[in-house]
């Protein structure tokens, strides 16, 4: 009798996983010609939605060595962002944590330890579904990171430039409704998120 439970529920997994697989890409990460780092994102189906999973992991001789990890999840369930979970760090030291969470009516947000709210707006489309999703036709996106809209703008064909809410400007360049590639500007250097073939 367990024996024939647990083959019904193994052919429902493997007919679940055919019907919705999940999907992967790895960009190489690269900063004056070099690779320094490499970041994957993953999307899982759900019972309801999709969730994305971003991890970066970029090591840097920048007035000694620098080692940045970037993790973060979005879930959407019936293509609305119901959570999401931010947070990097610098050489082991926490820069950013970042938490959001619909309740049904509202966005709860914690950004660095404070909070806020988002009435009335629902949330589409965001940082974590660029790189799966181009963006055609959206003019704004939430950042999971600093827990707001960002402006979002195309500046030429299959490619689009995202304004951060400190001024800086990221740009995703895309084929075949992936991102192929991230150019995001730093003080000193340009970063480079580059799809591997």
């Amino acid at each position: 009798m367990l024996l024939v439970q647990w083959l019904g529920i193994t052919l429902l997994q493997l007919v679940l996983c055919r019907l919705s697989p999940q999907s992967e890409l790895l960009y190489d990460v690269i900063v004056n010609d070099r690779t320094v780092g490499k970041m994957q994102v993953t999307t899982l189906p759900t019972s309801t939605g999709l969730q994305y999973r971003v991890d970066a992991d970029v090591r840097l001789q920048l007035l000694g060595e620098r080692r940045m990890v970037t993790r973060f999840t979005s879930t959407y369930q019936d293509k609305q962002l119901t959570e999401a979970r931010f947070y990097d760090q610098l050489n082991g030291k926490t820069r950013h944590d970042a938490m959001v969470r619909w309740d049904g009516a509202t966005y709860h947000i914690q950004v660095n330890g404070n909070q806020s709210k988002l009435n009335n707006r629902r949330v589409t489309y965001s940082t974590a579904s660029l790189y799966t999703q181009e963006p055609h036709g959206i003019r704004e996106l939430f950042s999971e990171r600093f827990g707001q809209f960002c402006s979002l703008k195309p500046i030429s064909s299959h490619v689009y430039e995202m304004t951060l809410p400190d001024g800086r400007k990221n740009r995703y360049y895309y084929a075949e409704g992936v991102c192929r590639e991230v150019e995001v500007q730093q003080a000193l250097f340009t970063v480079y998120f580059r799809l591997r073939p």
